[in-house]
């Protein structure tokens, strides 16, 4: 193979800490807003503070605490970092994740086995300090909830004659007497809890790593007293004004459980490898270094990125040491050894014996809760009101902790790239439609094909002509859905002929501009198309089925729609400074900001977090920086920074155990990455 990655490499994302806050915004409206809030001789007493914006609005104040709960290995600490990742990305909400396992502090009371009273201290002493921190978290004011209340602090007049003043005349300089003549009065109290709700809101989540360890403690609600003590503990103080929600996760199909005991295996197998890799080289340095000899780092292989590992990244993490586990299955197959499924099944029993699950027999229907079966097949809610609590149990029902695959690929370089202009819709460059016949090579062979098994895909553009251009030479077979599943079915790449060339160019090399179109790849053999009649007897699925979402548009520059930022900055000096001032809330005028584009994205997260199968996506710069930040974990204030170079696949891949791995395919040809869309 002749792919390459990037010069960055493929990177591994760390793991967010598992007792994280996602950070309040820096402010509560775009700073291009900032001028139109000043006092003028028209306008002496402003609005302090715009209406929130639609990233900016959050959680329209409201407290509340999520509680995650469920027999172990079901992905509960997935879904908590996933809910908690979006609820900030999407929603601007200020999130913290509380770890219980990481407040027990000494050794843990073994389930099946009466506590003592050494152990009721102990746990009672955890419990407390918990509740202090969450009570903490919720109370909290920052700098940027006083100022979300700044139309409840009113200028009054300190004597009558400047209201006279005002009165008889309109003149700037009366204007600016009176804004001097003034002192702030609060009208609604700092500590009146009505100011809580003009900020983000705020989000606590709890659950922990160690569901086995953490069995007694009070915030682990493994039973009915436990959750009625931490429902009561919340609603008992009147002065945090939160609601507590129970999430409890339930896996019965045998299935699902299989493939998360096999994803957890393979990420330990993973770091065990790191591990046992990252010693070896120090070793064979060491040796090499003390007789004086320098080694020379090792290149990638060609076609083959390697991931980055951190030697304490555990994934999201279970309590349980599969070390010793992975290390007996690193020379197996996919199949798990008997031994351990047993003794999985072992742990889990007991676990189940001692669990009560949340009631539907009355007893627990004045709590607000809701059971996610199966990772969506069934969804339960009970006492579920409001925005928040059924955005919640929305996107609950879609994510799952099984494996992840998500291509993403700016569209091939247009003709206003060439020309650094903004916006618009204009066809692919000569380099763009060279991108997008490598682009239609590389895909049957690195995307039809995972693991080398062939799978199912699906294929995502805009509704602009130079993505729909950038994909229209992709394959899409029919293909018998008993094909993915069948020993017999497709169960590696089609082999490359003499004539072909791969699309990606390794370092060093020279692209090749001459390639031929690929049309036997377009279609599969007759047997995996039609019975002997000639009709499709069974059902099909069609690989790459193209589906257009103008929500993956770029964003509309407005007035400024085809034109240079060198024109900008010339006609409009103001609006330049502006954008660069605040990349992320400036809105173009008549057009949009990267804010709007979260309020049309959010609907495609949702539809994204569902699928199982891989999928390609191929869009834009300022859409394109938005998906791959939240998707890796990063802020959405590093977003509008990002470089999204052209002809370049990212991979991101992740899944209930493993956090979020990139790597990056470089297609070519050599183009420009200087463009007007490098400052949307």
């Amino acid at each position: 193979r002749t792919s390459k990655t990037s010069p960055t490499g493929p990177r591994s994302m760390e793991p967010r800490p598992r007792v994280e806050s996602s950070g309040a915004l820096n402010d509560v409206y775009v700073k291009s807003q900032e001028h139109l809030l000043r006092p003028t001789s028209e306008n002496p007493l402003p609005t302090s503070v715009p209406p929130p914006s639609a990233g900016m609005a959050g959680l329209i104040g409201v407290r509340h605490v999520l509680i995650v709960i469920g027999l172990p290995e079901r992905g509960k600490c997935f879904i908590a970092q996933r809910l908690s990742k979006y609820l900030y990305f999407f929603h601007g909400a200020e999130v913290k994740l509380f770890d219980v396992a990481e407040y027990m502090g000494c050794q843990p009371v073994d389930i099946g086995h009466a506590a003592q009273p050494q152990d009721e201290c102990r746990i009672e002493a955890s419990a407390n300090t918990l509740t202090r921190d969450l009570k903490l978290f919720l109370n909290s004011s920052g700098e940027a909830a006083r100022r979300a209340g700044g139309n409840m602090t009113v200028p009054v007049p300190r004597n009558c004659q400047t209201a006279q003043a005002r009165a008889a005349e309109r003149a700037m300089a009366a204007a600016r007497e009176e804004i001097q003549n003034t002192e702030q009065h609060l009208l609604v109290d700092e500590a009146d809890r009505r100011r809580k709700n003009v900020d983000s809101g705020k989000v606590a989540i709890i659950f922990t790593s160690d569901g086995m360890g953490s069995f007694y403690e009070k915030w682990a609600c493994t039973s009915k007293e436990r959750r009625r003590w931490a429902a009561e503990t919340i609603q008992s103080d009147k002065r945090l004004g939160a609601k507590v929600i129970f999430i409890e996760v339930i896996v019965n199909s045998a299935k699902l459980m299989e493939q998360n005991l096999l994803s957890k295996i393979r990420h330990e197998r993973r770091l065990s490898r790191g591990a046992e890799a990252r010693e070896s080289r120090q070793s064979r340095e060491g040796e090499e270094n003390a007789r004086g000899i320098a080694v020379p780092s090792s290149p990638a292989t060609p076609g083959r990125p390697t991931r980055a590992s951190s030697s304490r990244n555990h994934g999201y993490g279970s309590g349980y040491d599969w070390s010793a586990a992975a290390a007996e299955a690193l020379e197996e197959s996919d199949d798990i050894p008997p031994r351990l499924v047993r003794e999985f099944h072992a742990r889990v029993n007991r676990f189940a014996r001692v669990y009560v699950s949340l009631q539907e027999d009355g007893s627990e229907d004045d709590l607000s809760y809701i059971k996610l079966i199966n990772y969506g097949d069934k969804v339960v809610t009970n006492r579920m009101h409001g925005y928040l609590r059924m955005r919640i149990a929305q996107f609950l029902s879609v994510i799952h902790p099984t494996p992840h695959v998500i291509y993403l690929s700016r569209h091939g370089q247009s003709e206003y790239n060439v020309l650094g202009k903004l916006g618009g819709n204009p066809p692919l460059s000569p380099a763009g439609q060279e991108y997008a016949r490598r682009l239609a090579q590389w895909v049957p062979r690195h995307i039809f094909y995972q693991h080398g098994v062939l799978t199912k895909c699906r294929l995502w553009t805009s509704s602009l002509q130079r993505t729909i251009l950038t994909a229209t030479h992709i394959p899409h077979p029919i293909v018998p859905a008993s094909s993915f599943d069948s020993p017999d079915g497709i169960s590696s790449p089609p082999r490359r002929g003499s004539h072909e060339t791969d699309a990606a160019t390794p370092s060093g090399g020279t692209p090749s501009h001459r390639f031929r179109s690929r049309q036997r790849s377009r279609q599969l053999p007759p047997r995996y198309l039609q019975g002997d009649e000639g009709v499709l007897n069974e059902p099909v699925w069609e690989q790459m089925s193209p589906r257009v979402y103008r929500n993956l548009d770029e964003i509309f520059a407005g007035e400024y729609e085809g034109m240079t930022y060198e024109e900008i900055k010339k006609i409009a000096p103001s609006e330049a400074t502006l954008r660069s001032m605040d990349k992320i809330g400036y809105r173009y005028p008549r057009g949009e900001s990267y804010l709007d584009i979260l309020a049309r994205l959010d609907p495609l997260v949702h539809e994204l977090e569902s699928y199982h199968e891989p999928l390609l996506l191929v869009s834009h710069q300022a859409v394109l920086r938005l998906l791959y930040c939240y998707l890796t974990g990063r802020t959405r204030a590093q977003a509008p920074k990002l470089s999204m170079p052209l002809h370049t696949v990212i991979r991101i891949t992740y899944d209930g155990w493993t956090p979020p791995t990139e790597e990056r395919f470089y297609l070519g040809p050599e183009c420009s990455q200087t463009d007007g869309q490098t400052h949307l």
